[in-house]
């Protein structure tokens, strides 16, 4: 694919309406499972929709992304917290504190991740199939989001 060329903005918005037509599959360890995020954007401060593969690692919630420079994990970073539509009891959504993990544990989820994530991106600095201890050196480049649930208090210091 060029991507010079592509419509990053249209295609997002394709994978987005599909993940909304159908029901949500369940999570399953170890997993990649495609889910709709949102998170308020940085510069606009409008709620910003992506869609994404959230990987349940030893019962806990992952994002990757091959590189920190993507507009998603900016954002992620700069919010501090994110909605997944539909991931709730009975359909709704849920929210979440989304936390940068680097070391072994974010080595760990990408080694988990890769080999089912459905493509390589051409900026991974290693193999999809790499093992941890290839992938630890890079985890200060890549970004890995453990998703902690929001608690009451976490709502109440955000008002």
């Amino acid at each position: 694919m060029d991507t010079s060329t592509t419509d990053w903005r249209a295609l997002n918005a394709q994978a987005i309406s599909r993940l909304r037509e159908n029901a949500p599959g369940p999570y399953r360890e170890g997993r990649p499972v495609p889910r709709v995020i949102s998170v308020v954007g940085r510069r606009s401060g409008r709620p910003r929709p992506f869609p994404v593969n959230i990987t349940p690692v030893d019962g806990r919630l992952y994002l990757c992304s091959a590189t920190r420079r993507r507009d998603w994990v900016r954002n992620l970073l700069a919010a501090g917290r994110c909605t997944v539509e539909r991931d709730g009891p009975h359909g709704a959504d849920t929210d979440y504190v989304p936390v940068l993990v680097e070391g072994e544990e974010a080595a760990r989820v990408m080694a988990t991740y890769l080999p089912q994530a459905g493509y390589e991106d051409p900026q991974l600095p290693f193999a999809i199939d790499a093992p941890v201890e290839q992938i630890t050196p890079h985890t200060t480049a890549i970004a890995v989001f453990r998703l902690d649930p929001c608690h009451r208090e976490d709502e109440q210091n955000t008002r």
